[in-house]
């Protein structure tokens, strides 16, 4: 490898990690601000980018808790309003958990900013190098699911 590709790779691991701890400590800020749990909020957003019902099992799989923290982080998400556990058709021993979307309407002004700002940096951002970017955000998340 070149140097200037271990300089880019280095300098690209570098802002990735800087991007992941703020995201983790914002997400945090906004779990406080509204008197929650990170991992509940974690859970929702998850629920959310399914746009799908949910097997407490699937969530297990994507957030690593353990069969009694998901239902722990559940029972908290359904006792606040903001999800429903529901009979899964497929099969009489597991549950669907569906978000209610109306509750998660209290989360948009804490998201609205980042999310602005998100989208003029990516429309400001020529079709090639969102191919790329998209490319290598699918490629990190397929690999993070088998680890």
């Amino acid at each position: 490898m070149s140097n200037d590709k271990n300089k880019l790779v280095h300098e690209l691991s570098y802002e990735v990690r800087r991007f992941i701890a703020g995201a983790i400590l914002f997400n945090q800020q906004v779990a406080d601000r509204v008197d929650m749990n990170l991992t509940d909020l974690q859970v929702l957003h998850l629920l959310q980018l399914a746009e799908a019902p949910m097997t407490p099992g699937m969530l297990g799989k994507l957030t690593g808790l353990t069969s009694g923290g998901v239902t722990v982080a559940l029972d908290r998400l359904e006792k606040g309003g903001f999800i429903k556990r529901r009979p899964n058709p497929d099969d009489r021993r597991s549950l669907l958990v569906q978000i209610i979307p109306s509750s998660i309407k209290k989360f948009e002004p804490h998201y609205r900013a980042v999310g602005e700002g998100l989208d003029r940096v990516l429309r400001a951002t020529d079709a090639k190098s969102l191919e790329a970017i998209l490319k290598f955000f699918q490629q990190t998340n397929a690999t993070a699911k088998e680890g």
